[in-house]
């Protein structure tokens, strides 16, 4: 069986670790935060003191890391991952990047003979289950399968690099768009004297509860959902921008997000912007209190 290595414990790598260690396979990981090395310990894993030490030591390495910048400083440098790969390793990416990082990864590792892949991932779709968006050749990606098929429910390969973090990026948008616009519905109808709950509970509308509750706390551990959507939707637009597609919309939506991050409290998450956004828009910031 393989040797994994893994890079980032945090919401994401948490999960590849314990459906890893459930499989019984051998994992070593790293994580700048000693907290997040501890609970992989706790659970069995071999900590290393650097990216370049888990390359020594792994056969494949995934990375769950916050974005483009992380990745760029795990891959490089004396201590970085590829110096310490020897050839013949696989290194599959499941961080969301710009781009343009997967196409400078895939380079990197073809020029040290390792096979690299990205392997987005998302726990948002109808589907139950995390799912993951593959980019890569078809030989990489049938060589990361196995590893894949543990530590996701499905998975497809999308394209080549990057179309697999092209179709997350959009993915994105759509997350980001969709509940944005439920913010606004929602404070529409409320602000108007008319409860909102008839949109779950009389048409059956998939509402985000907490647009009912005023429960802005944060779903995701690091960086946050407003953070990862304004991450993904800034990579989005600046990707586009270079290929000269226009995004109308998610200009609109991105501002939006943009203009309420002085408005969200450290704990709060993506749900806390949207609403406090149109509260504030309508005088309403003490709805909730």
């Amino acid at each position: 069986m393989q040797e994994i290595g893994l890079i980032g414990v945090g919401y994401i790598g948490k999960i590849f670790l314990d459906e890893l260690r459930d499989a019984d396979y051998s994992v070593t990981v790293f994580d700048i935060d000693d907290s997040k090395v501890t609970y992989a310990t706790d659970r069995g894993a071999s900590a290393a003191d650097s990216p370049a030490e888990i390359g020594r030591e792994s056969d494949a390495v995934l990375m769950a890391v916050p974005g483009t910048p992380e990745v760029e400083a795990t891959m490089e440098g004396d201590d970085g991952l590829l110096a310490g790969l020897d050839g013949g390793e696989l290194v599959i990416d499941a961080t969301t990047t710009h781009p343009d990082t997967s196409v400078v990864c895939e380079k990197l590792c073809e020029e040290a003979g390792v096979d690299f892949v990205e392997a987005t991932i998302t726990g948002g779709a109808p589907r139950e289950g995390d799912h993951m968006m593959v980019g890569g050749t078809e030989e990489r990606y049938e060589r990361a399968s196995e590893i894949l098929d543990v530590i996701c429910a499905d998975h497809a390969r999308i394209g080549p690099i990057p179309q697999g973090t092209v179709f997350k990026l959009g993915l994105q948008m759509r997350y980001a768009g969709h509940h944005a616009i439920d913010a606004e519905i929602v404070e529409f109808v409320r602000d108007n004297g008319v409860d909102p709950r008839y949109f779950t509970d009389f048409l059956g509308f998939d509402v985000w509860e907490k647009y009912f509750t005023g429960d802005f706390s944060q779903d995701i551990e690091g960086l946050g959902g407003l953070a990862i959507w304004h991450k993904d939707i800034g990579y989005a637009r600046e990707f586009a921008h270079g290929n000269g597609t226009a995004l109308p919309l998610n200009g609109v939506v991105h501002e939006a997000y943009k203009a309420t991050v002085r408005r969200t409290d450290e704990g709060e998450g993506h749900a806390s912007a949207l609403v406090k956004y149109w509260l504030a828009l309508n005088d309403a910031e003490d709805r909730y209190e």
